[in-house]
């Protein structure tokens, strides 16, 4: 018999109480997170706007990097706690842009959630030749998390 792990046979229940239907509402139930500072990528559509309306109830501070502002204005109208700023993953510039005014806010990250994702797409390419579903997923999100480091770092310090 092949040893793999084919419909998860080798995955197990961390004893989280939670499961594959549980939802961000019922994980971060009891969970105050006033005072706190998260950056959410795609936070405007799908998971990453379930996450940030989930975020934003339980009293954090979700900053919302777009693309598309007009979208993003669109789908996060109401919804408090909720900043927009421009940054598209497939501009480098962009991503350092965004990263170096939000470190020159002076206000802490607690929460980074590199959430935007791309797949199937057609071939697209940044300016620097990379292929656009390399960059989305990966080069960004790292470029972003890297730029970001620094408040991240110290919010990780004991208070």
């Amino acid at each position: 018999m092949e040893n793999n792990n084919y419909n998860g046979a080798w995955q197990k229940p961390l004893g989280s109480g939670f499961h594959a239907k549980s939802t961000a509402s019922e994980v971060i139930q009891g969970i105050d997170l006033t005072g706190k500072v998260a950056i959410v990528t795609g936070g405007y559509t799908g998971i990453g706007l379930e996450t940030t309306q989930t975020l934003a109830a339980a009293g954090a501070t979700v900053i919302v990097p777009a693309r598309s502002m007009q979208k993003a204005q669109q789908n996060l109208a109401g919804i408090a706690n909720v900043e927009l700023a421009e940054m598209d993953l497939m501009d480098h510039t962009s991503i350092d842009r965004f990263a170096a005014e939000f470190l020159a806010s002076g206000r802490p990250l607690h929460l980074l959630i590199n959430n935007a994702g791309i797949m199937f797409v057609p071939l697209r390419r940044d300016n620097r030749g990379f292929e656009s579903q390399l960059v989305t997923n990966y080069l960004a999100p790292f470029q972003l998390t890297a730029r970001l480091w620094p408040a991240l770092k110290k919010r990780m310090a004991p208070e």
